[in-house]
């Protein structure tokens, strides 16, 4: 229990680091729009699944909970890549 623990605490801190999208070209006028269009695609390709219960997981709930949130924002990063943006 206290690697999953451990882990959970990783990918938590790891989510809270903060960087900006700049696109290549330096030109961001399209940014927002992007952005809007990779969250709602990464969200019709990766949904992210919620558990059960709105006030806890419970414990086979954990992994899968994990899995789909990180299958979501990987989507969304392969989006901005392609879309020729860069995170700094």
């Amino acid at each position: 229990m206290e690697k999953y623990f451990l882990l959970i605490l990783i990918l938590l801190t790891t989510s809270c680091a903060s960087g900006t999208w700049s696109h290549v070209t330096d030109s961001n006028s399209n940014l927002e729009f992007d952005k809007g269009y990779c969250r709602s695609l990464a969200n019709s390709k990766s949904p992210t699944r919620l558990c059960r219960n709105p006030f806890y997981c419970e414990p086979d709930e954990w992994s899968e909970t994990i899995v789909s949130i990180a299958k979501n924002n990987s989507t969304f990063d392969h989006c901005m890549y392609k879309k020729g943006y860069k995170y700094e």
